[in-house]
């Protein structure tokens, strides 16, 4: 039974405790601006800054869900003008260039782009005209410009990739619907831009132009980007035979491919155009494309000057690669290298098991997300370098390039959000295998 004298120590306790927790920590108002932080990083290129708010970031305890949530919440841009835009004008790295697009007049829904790249003695506003038509005003169509239609050179391929990333930040486009065209040289930029970034489109159409023997090694980075392919068998500038052995090569991979060759001639070019009836055809397939995300395997072929990701693999570096880089109006000498290609071929077999096998590669990234990896358990990658003898590739022994768990880290879903801006490309985590270094483990 409690006395009065209890009962007056508990009430000056209860009055004690009650006091005290008025001005514990944890109930004071936290005023930190997430968003304002996350803005800043994106908006600046200043790296002292970046690595200060990454520190905040950390400080603050903010999780990587809450990032990206943030990230996906981003206003889409208020859109433009609308209808034939032709003579416009953006700039990049320091240069003008010319373009013009078309834009539904109606509609306030995310839409799904063509671009569309013209061939010699073409230009992106006449090319504009023709194929908003023949997209029955139903995509938006951006056509640039580009002297002699010299789209295989490094100053167009980066124009190009500029222009997209530049409308996107204009109109409600669809991400995963983006699509790259072109005629003649601009088929050859299709092939050439579209081998080094497959990532970025839904779908590649080379119309009446090829590749070289030497680039079609990289066809293989094609494995998750569907092809459409229009040749003419009369075409005088593309021999048929290019063609064919593209279509060959890539559905002998088993690649989405689809080939249609045409025998009409044309009045100036023989069978070197795009005949109308083939439209039809090709609208419906570009409707029915949609951009792969986190597929279960990558696979890339590189040489020097195209280093870089595809998905969520990125090869770093490569031994005695060859720089393969042609000329153009804007670099007429261009530092070619004779060399190596580097292929690294990645499959996820399990949810925390990566296989990798690779020729001439010397560091590779692999990223990660909740959708790919079981955070809380231990990550295997393993790696096995594919070898050449009597030329005949042999794989070489499978080891152990890391066994352990991973953790998420904010610089990596930031940078790698900043690089392309966008949502369906948040990864949280990141490993680095130098394969000199981190071999660690042969397996029976």
């Amino acid at each position: 039974m409690l006395t009065m004298k209890s009962l007056n120590i508990f009430f000056i306790l209860l009055f004690s405790v009650s006091c005290s927790t008025g001005i514990e920590p944890s109930r004071k108002q936290n005023n930190y601006d997430l968003k304002a932080d996350i803005d800043l990083f994106l908006s600046t290129n200043d790296s002292d800054t970046e690595v200060k708010i990454l520190k905040r970031l950390k400080d603050q305890k903010v999780s990587n869900a809450a990032v990206k949530n943030l990230l996906r919440q981003r206003a889409r841009p208020v859109e433009g003008k609308r209808g034939l835009l032709t003579g416009l004008k953006f700039n990049t790295q320091g240069k003008e260039y010319s373009y013009a697009m078309y834009h539904p007049e109606k509609g306030n829904t995310p839409l799904p782009l063509v671009i569309v790249l013209h061939g010699m003695g073409g230009s992106g506003d006449n090319t504009a005209t023709k194929w908003a038509k023949r997209l029955n005003n139903e995509f938006i169509v951006v056509c640039p410009s580009y002297p002699m239609g010299a789209w295989w050179s490094r100053p167009a391929e980066d124009m190009v990739l500029a222009l997209l990333d530049h409308t996107r930040t204009q109109y409600n486009v669809d991400d995963n619907r983006i699509f790259l065209a072109g005629l003649s040289n601009g088929a050859i930029g299709v092939y050439t831009i579209g081998m080094f970034y497959p990532d970025r489109f839904a779908g590649l159409i080379p119309i009446a132009g090829s590749i070289t023997p030497r680039f079609m090694n990289f066809l293989i980075n094609l494995r998750n980007t569907p092809i459409y392919m229009i040749q003419g068998a009369h075409d005088p500038i593309f021999p048929i035979q290019l063609s064919r052995r593209v279509n060959k090569i890539l559905s002998d991979m088993r690649y989405p491919v689809v080939y249609r060759e045409h025998d009409k001639k044309g009045m100036a070019h023989g069978g070197h155009f795009l005949p109308e009836n083939e439209i039809p055809d090709l609208l419906e397939w570009i409707k029915k494309q949609k951009r792969s995300l986190n597929p279960s395997r990558v696979r890339m072929t590189r040489e020097n000057n195209h280093l870089g990701a595809i998905h969520w693999a990125r090869l770093n570096k490569g031994k005695n690669l060859a720089s393969l880089e042609l000329p153009g109006p804007e670099s007429p000498k261009p530092n070619n290298r004779n060399g190596k290609i580097a292929t690294l071929f990645v499959e996820r077999k399990g949810k925390n098991l990566f296989e990798v096998m690779g020729e001439n590669i010397v560091e590779y990234d692999l990223f990660f997300n909740t959708d790919t990896v079981d955070f809380d358990k231990t990550l295997t990658i393993t790696t096995q370098k594919i070898q050449n003898q009597n030329n005949k590739l042999v794989a070489g022994e499978k080891k152990i390039s890391y066994q352990n768990k991973i953790k998420k880290d904010l610089s990596v879903l930031l940078y790698g959000y900043k690089r392309f801006r966008d949502t369906h490309r948040l990864y949280d985590a990141r490993v680095n295998i130098l394969l000199e270094t981190t071999l660690v483990q042969s397996l029976p």
